[in-house]
């Protein structure tokens, strides 16, 4: 019988993702000036690159599976 569990590195890469998105989120909330910037980036990889200036590391792929519950309002929804 073929296990369907889900590897552990897949898990953790999952967590430390959902942690990120959580702390670009309390970011966003906190600090206007970032929320501003979040909102104006053109791609989830340039969204990526200004989180990273901000110490927190996401990947776009993961930005965009969030796109639409980053900031209030719905913002930013990047164009696929």
């Amino acid at each position: 019988m073929k296990s369907h569990a889900i590897p552990m590195a897949t898990l953790e890469s999952q967590a430390a993702s959902s942690e990120a998105l959580h702390e670009l989120k309390s970011l966003a909330e906190i600090d206007r000036a970032f929320a501003r910037a979040l909102r104006h980036t053109a791609s989830t990889e340039d969204a990526a690159k200004l989180a990273l200036r901000y110490g927190i590391e996401v990947s776009p792929e993961a930005l965009w599976r969030n796109r639409g519950m980053l900031t209030s309002g719905g913002l930013p929804t990047w164009r696929g």
